[in-house]
């Protein structure tokens, strides 16, 4: 309540404050599928794959877990790249968990 107490000292005709998300596709197992079929053939071609594990939308900071297989130095920039596409289709996602 913090934040809410502050802005209401600096504005007093703050009747309340309400958390708002960003607009984008809802987090589910079919949308985070979509975003990684994307990304596996570049994958296939270092001999990898990403598989999804979990999808948890309900928590107060919605995430999903993968699990990346495959060797090299690429797999950083892949974990990079996948999370990147993620947030950019749902937005209100706040993480992507690696199973190692």
């Amino acid at each position: 309540m913090g934040l809410e107490k502050g802005l209401r000292d600096k504005i007093p005709e703050i009747i309340s404050v309400e958390q708002v998300s960003a607009d984008g596709v809802p987090i589910t197992e079919e949308a985070i599928e979509a975003v990684l079929k994307d990304v596996r053939p570049f994958l296939k071609m270092t001999g990898g794959d990403v598989v999804l594990l979990s999808v948890d939308p309900d928590d107060l900071q919605p995430s999903c877990t993968l699990r990346l297989t495959g060797s090299g130095a690429a797999l950083r920039s892949i974990k990079g790249e996948i999370i990147q596409r993620l947030r950019k289709e749902m937005p209100s996602m706040a993480g992507v968990l690696w199973d190692e």
